[in-house]
């Protein structure tokens, strides 16, 4: 007897085509989605970091009756970021960096502590995801800087020995770029910031804490970034105002804030030994001087007063030169 089986209907190549042209859509329009809540979690990762520090700062100030200086020592050098780790619960990283080394951060004994990704010193967004090599701050205009290795220097990427460390995506300013203050307030005094001088008290900030810029972000070391874009980095560079040479979470992570002119990355001048102060853009425009962070739209600064905001990145440059500004009774009314 013959057998009768069920007709069963494959799909034909059209449907089965038809069928992954959807799924294709329906990936498309759900990765921009993913993407968000992704930034999302980072952006908020990112605040939590600078909250963290801008609490252990007041810590320290409970402690000491001062903010830690900028420039924590002078001879050894060292940044902020070591007194700060007793008041982060990193006691125990802070006991294994020898303040008496003559290399202060740079001291190749100090390789294995700059070489740990402490939490907080680290923006989730940042797209380098590798410790930096270290490089000599360079002269201004001038070029990019030698890389440091255990026994001197180096322009040789590639040679051996050179110190490495995780980069700190969060600054302080112990300046106030003096021409982009003249620009939004010509003919005044140029102020202070928080960490201008060795004793920076809360008593000085007149302007009020919740008006004042603490720590910022300043991402992206050690490389050179417009507008969110990666620049070439030839050993001559002159298109840094003052590049992150010390860029490394144990040095002097402080700089001297600037706003720029609305350049891009295809039309920024990489020929000028010192790029003009502008009114164009004041947020996420250039990491060399610049306050910048990777989140679409804005950069996080840590108050004064221990909060944290979002920068957006159309603050004009009159605002972001009065918040950065301790002492000098502006209005900040735009």
């Amino acid at each position: 007897m013959r057998l009768k089986y069920p007709h069963v209907r494959a799909f034909t190549l059209v449907e089965l085509l038809v069928v992954i042209a959807i799924i294709g859509v329906l990936i498309s329009l759900l990765l921009p989605a993913v993407q968000s809540a992704r930034e999302a979690a980072r952006r908020s990762s990112c605040q939590n970091n600078l909250k963290q520090m801008a609490l252990a700062m007041h810590n320290y100030h409970d402690t000491y009756r001062m903010f830690p200086p900028a420039r924590l020592s002078k001879d050894p050098k060292f940044g902020h970021m070591v007194g700060l780790l007793p008041f982060i619960e990193e006691g125990n990283v802070a006991d294994l960096f020898d303040r008496t080394a003559p290399g202060g951060f740079a001291d190749p004994s100090h390789q294995p502590l700059a070489n740990l990704e402490v939490g907080l010193v680290r923006c989730p967004s940042n797209p380098i995801t590798d410790p930096i090599k270290m490089r000599l701050s360079s002269s201004t205009g001038s070029s990019y800087g030698d890389f440091l290795t255990t026994t001197g220097t180096t322009s040789d990427p590639g040679a051996a020995g050179i110190l490495t460390g995780w980069a700190l995506d969060y600054w302080v300013n112990h300046g106030i770029n003096s021409s982009a203050y003249e620009l939004v307030n010509p003919g005044a005094d140029r102020p202070s910031p928080i960490f201008k001088g060795d004793e920076p008290k809360m008593s000085k900030v007149t302007d009020g804490l919740s008006n004042t810029t603490m720590v910022v972000e300043h991402a992206g070391y050690d490389q050179h970034f417009v507008r969110g874009v990666g620049m070439p980095m030839p050993s001559d560079d002159v298109t840094l105002d003052q590049p992150g040479a010390w860029g490394t979470w144990l040095g002097w992570c402080a700089f001297m804030v600037q706003t720029y002119p609305s350049y891009t990355a295809e039309t920024y001048p990489t020929t000028l030994r010192n790029i003009p102060a502008g009114t164009d853009c004041a947020i996420n425009c250039n990491n060399s001087q610049g306050v910048f962070g990777f989140h679409p739209g804005g950069a996080h600064a840590g108050m004064g007063d221990g909060s944290v905001r979002l920068l957006a990145e159309d603050t004009s440059a009159r605002v972001l030169m009065f918040l950065v500004s301790r002492d000098s009774a502006e209005v900040i009314d735009d």
